[in-house]
Formats: structure tokens, C-alpha cells, sequence
């Protein structure tokens, strides 16, 4: 039961902070993007999902990140990033890392598991 009511508040002061800070398209996109994935999130503790919204979500979320990466990427190239944007890449390129790892052991795991 708490989960609900914890998107609930949540969905509410992710829009009171963007209309807060509502002006450019950038926001606009951000609150319409944020708003969707809330909103599927609290549909999904009530009813549940179908499972290709749930195949959406998790390839949309990629692509953001992927996005959001290749962004910053670019702005490390030509070193326009401030304090903040480092430590974000930073955390970016040692998640990425743990990322790769994991996929490493898991393909590993099933390459081998015969020997086990």
C-alpha cells in the first residue's frame, strides 16, 4: 500500500519542481518524459503492465541514458563541464564499467556453467 501512495507524492513534487522551473523546451520534455514514466509506474502497482509497455519502458530508459551519456561525452571533448557534470561522469563511466562486468560474469556463467 505504500507504494502507491509514495508515487503519488512523488509524481506531485516532480511537477511542482518543473513547473517551478517551466520556461524552456528542455523542461518541457523532461516533465512530459518524467510524468509518463510516473504515471506507468502507479498504473503498474494497482493493475500491472502489459508486458511490451514493460519491454517500452526498459528500451526507452536505455535510449535516454544512452542519450544522456553520449551528451556528456561530447561536452567532456570539448571541456565545457562543470564540477557537477564531471562528478556525473564520472559516476557514468564507473557504472558503465560495473555494467560491462556483470554482463562478463553472466555470459561466463553460461558459457561454462558445464564445468561447474
Amino acid at each position: 500500500m505504500e507504494k502507491p501512495i509514495v508515487n503519488i507524492f512523488f509524481l506531485l513534487g516532480f511537477n511542482y519542481f518543473m513547473i517551478k522551473s517551466w520556461g524552456t523546451w528542455k523542461v518541457t520534455l523532461l516533465t512530459v518524459i518524467g510524468n509518463y514514466f510516473l504515471i506507468s509506474i502507479l498504473i503498474e502497482s494497482y493493475y500491472g503492465l502489459p508486458k511490451f509497455i514493460e519491454i517500452f519502458n526498459a528500451i526507452f530508459t536505455f535510449s535516454i541514458s544512452v542519450a544522456g551519456t553520449y551528451v556528456l561525452w561530447r561536452k567532456n571533448k570539448a571541456g565545457t563541464l562543470t564540477d557537477y557534470e564531471k562528478r556525473c561522469w564520472r559516476l557514468i563511466r564507473t557504472l558503465d564499467l560495473l555494467i560491462f562486468i556483470s554482463v562478463l560474469l553472466l555470459l561466463s556463467f553460461f558459457l561454462f556453467i558445464k564445468y561447474f
